[in-house]
């Protein structure tokens, strides 16, 4: 059986449409499957040498009509371009976070929130259950000391380069620099200039990891993106402040947020001069929570209790039963 991914990455769209997919594409692949990526080639720098690119729709519908399956994750498809795609492929999950996009048609819809579309998709899988984490998230590793760090992620790539201006407001504020510990997406905007003040700044960084459970075990508190990573923090139990950077992100947070396991604020809908107000509150969001151990102990139980980790086999399975079927 095969399966053929539509998703890109790049600093502006970001990795978590491809991160999530790679997630799924590892239990299709236990399960025997041959998979691979669809890339527009504009994108060739965020792929992978074993990835197709392609340079027209038509090029991709061409591909998808020669698989089994099609997994679409893609916020430049509307409703029109799906139904496009489901008359090449009618195996297609289509991936969704904003139910935005008005009536289509598709297999199966795959969204982590709890949202509600129309009888055209026949397979509905939506809530936190259905998460899709990275296999390291099924075997979180014990940790034998108490969680003590603040853990700063704003995603592959920090697409607006808040992770300096947030560092610089915490160390006015007098926070501790030996509690922050820094990961790095490796496509990070302002990544030199970053390292270079950690390492003037003693303060612990990283860059480029492939599994951040680790470093999210031992973190206290966590200032992230609300991306993917809101889910794997969500499982790992971190409480968190939430920068929301891109617009496809406020769904998850009007629905996270009022569980009190997390805070957020808004970047993406202001003005780039006014993006370091939004970092002061956001300093102060986390300074107000950190000897808040209370608030923490509840946050986490809360977390924990939304996502086991274990999404993409729910999914894979789900949809591979499909195609077992005599």
């Amino acid at each position: 059986m095969r399966l053929l991914v539509r998703a890109d990455a790049s600093v502006d769209i970001g990795m978590g449409h491809r991160v999530r997919c790679q997630a799924l594409m590892h239990v299709f692949t236990a399960l025997g499957w041959q998979c691979q990526f669809a890339v527009d080639r504009r994108y060739h720098a965020f792929s992978a040498p074993e990835d197709c690119l392609v340079e027209t729709e038509e090029a991709f519908w061409w591909l998808a009509a020669t698989v089994d399956l099609v997994v679409l994750d893609h916020y430049d498809y509307n409703a029109d371009d799906i139904a496009a795609l489901y008359q090449h492929q009618p195996n297609l999950l289509v991936l969704d976070d904003m139910n935005d996009r008005g009536d289509f048609p598709a297999k199966w819809l795959l969204n982590p929130l709890d949202e509600h579309y129309s009888d055209s998709i026949e397979s509905q899988l939506t809530g936190s259950q259905f998460a899709l984490l990275r296999p390291v998230f099924t075997q979180q590793k014990t940790i034998h000391t108490l969680p003590e760090k603040l853990l700063i992620t704003l995603g592959g790539t920090d697409p607006l380069a808040l992770t300096l201006p947030i560092l610089q407001a915490l160390l006015i504020s007098k926070f501790p620099t030996e509690s922050i510990q820094v990961l790095l997406g490796g496509g990070a905007k302002q990544a030199e200039k970053v390292l270079s003040f950690c390492e003037e700044n003693s303060i612990a960084v990283a860059q480029g990891l492939s599994d951040v459970t680790p470093l999210m075990a031992q973190a206290k508190m966590a200032i992230s993106a609300a991306g993917g990573t809101l889910f794997e923090l969500a499982c790992m139990g971190v409480p968190t402040v939430f920068a929301q950077v891109v617009d496809n992100q406020t769904r998850s947070l009007e629905q996270h947020v009022p569980l009190d396991w997390c805070r957020s604020v808004r970047f993406d809908n202001v003005p780039e001069d006014v993006r370091q107000q939004r970092v002061e509150l956001l300093v102060e969001e986390v300074n107000g929570r950190w000897f808040d151990i209370e608030w923490q102990k509840k946050a986490s139980i809360m977390a924990r209790s939304l996502v086991d980790g274990d999404g993409a086999n729910r999914v894979a399975k789900t949809i591979n039963s499909y195609f077992s079927v005599p």
